[in-house]
């Protein structure tokens, strides 16, 4: 969306730019100066979009392919496309009516799997410190994330197996057995069991 209104700013501006070249020296200087004062306010309302909703910026293809293996990501950093990312989903899962809703579209395997292991990440963040997270379990997974140990062709296949590890960790991971077998169910259920629902990101 922040790209379709760069896009017609720049076409509104062409006008002007097309003025100025065929207007004579004086009024030429007026027109490069209202489109130079033109140019910075759209880029101002378009970082003001953007920083308002965090989600409704578009995430680069190289991050959504890559995820945690891409060179800004920056894990823990409060500088990176993860605390960026992060910020959005924070607000988007800001209440527990929200969380419900999201984990159910999650056991449906409707969540990208990139949105569902940066919900891990920051769940495990808190359990952690609330000494919630397995004995460990957790941050040893959230360690594993960030060397990237669940990119690549064989990522999904060696988080499953890690996630289910660590919901045998976890007594109040609930079972969720009517939901299809997968990343989405398995984190689901880590997420629930480490007080997702309760306490959010």
């Amino acid at each position: 969306r922040a790209h379709r209104q760069r896009l017609e700013f720049r076409s509104a501006l062409a006008p002007l730019g097309a003025m100025a070249r065929r207007s004579p020296p004086a009024r030429r200087c007026i027109c490069l100066v209202l489109v130079a004062l033109l140019a910075g306010w759209s880029r101002f309302l378009v970082c003001t979009f953007t920083a308002l909703h965090p989600m409704a910026a578009p995430r680069s293809p190289t991050v959504a392919r890559r995820g945690w293996a891409d060179p800004g990501w920056n894990w823990g950093s409060p500088f990176g496309t993860a605390h960026d990312l992060a910020m959005g989903v924070r607000a988007n899962l800001d209440t527990r009516a929200v969380r419900e809703s999201w984990l159910e579209q999650a056991l449906a395997g409707q969540v990208d799997v990139e949105d569902i292991k940066l919900a891990l990440g920051l769940r495990i963040q808190h359990a952690a410190r609330q000494g919630i997270d397995g004995n460990g379990a957790g941050r040893r997974l959230m360690s594993d994330m960030a060397a990237c140990k669940y990119e690549g062709p064989d990522g999904q296949g060696s988080l499953l197996q890690d996630l289910d590890a660590l919901c045998l960790a976890l007594p109040a991971a609930p079972s969720f057995s009517d939901a299809p077998a997968g990343v989405g169910r398995s984190a689901a259920r880590a997420l629930a069991g480490m007080g997702f629902l309760e306490g959010g990101l």
